[in-house]
């Protein structure tokens, strides 16, 4: 009796393990971080669209037919830059923030119901994140003089903040899938120990294959 209840809790585990891949998907992303840093509330400010870079990982659990839950592991680039004039000079400076970033999605995904094939979905997602600054540094040009500072000791280690955003997804018939995704991150923490007003912005667009 002992042994028949060992190997039936054995076949649920294994089914339920079953169901548990069935429902996990994974795939890589990479793309362009357009990016500024400004007050919050403050989409920008004076200071310029710089492109970035980001690449990356990510786990899909499927909670249900359209809803299903993402996490990510990326690598990322965000900051700003700007330009002034001293004496008549041009002064460019470049901030830059790398960060490991690991957002939480709740994401939608949509096919049939707008009339799709099955070939095509529709996403929409969104959730927080968390980031681990990494390096910090700028880059500034006053006329044809260039000079770097590290700004680790001036920034601060975590960012944090919102993702809002949609894509769409192309199965292929392997199973397999290609994502487009567009995405808005704001960020609500502090990155600037010298200035605490200054958040991170990033307009993100990326392609990713998932598994």
């Amino acid at each position: 009796m002992k042994t028949k209840a060992i190997f039936f809790a054995g076949v649920i585990a294994l089914l339920a393990c079953q169901e548990m891949q069935a429902q996990i998907k994974y795939g890589v992303r990479t793309g362009l971080n357009f990016r500024t840093q400004s007050e919050l509330g403050e989409l920008w400010d004076n200071a310029d669209i710089y492109p970035g870079f980001l690449v990356g990982g990510f786990l899909e659990y499927s909670v249900g037919a359209s809803l299903s839950l993402q996490t990510e592991l990326n690598y990322e680039t965000k900051g700003e830059k700007y330009d002034n004039t001293l004496t008549g000079i041009k002064t460019t400076t470049k901030r830059d923030f790398d960060y490991l970033s690991v957002p939480l999605l709740v994401k939608g995904t949509f096919g049939k119901e707008l009339g799709l094939t099955d070939k095509w979905n529709v996403t929409g997602f969104a959730g927080p994140y968390y980031g681990y600054l990494t390096s910090a540094n700028a880059k500034t040009k006053i006329g044809s003089t260039k000079t770097d500072t590290d700004l680790d000791d001036h920034s601060e280690k975590s960012d944090w903040g919102a993702i809002f955003g949609g894509g769409v997804t192309y199965n292929l018939t392997n199973g397999c899938a290609i994502v487009a995704e567009l995405r808005y991150e704001m960020g609500l923490g502090k990155i600037d120990k010298d200035y605490s007003d200054l958040r991170n912005k990033v307009i993100g667009l990326s392609v990713g294959y998932r598994f």
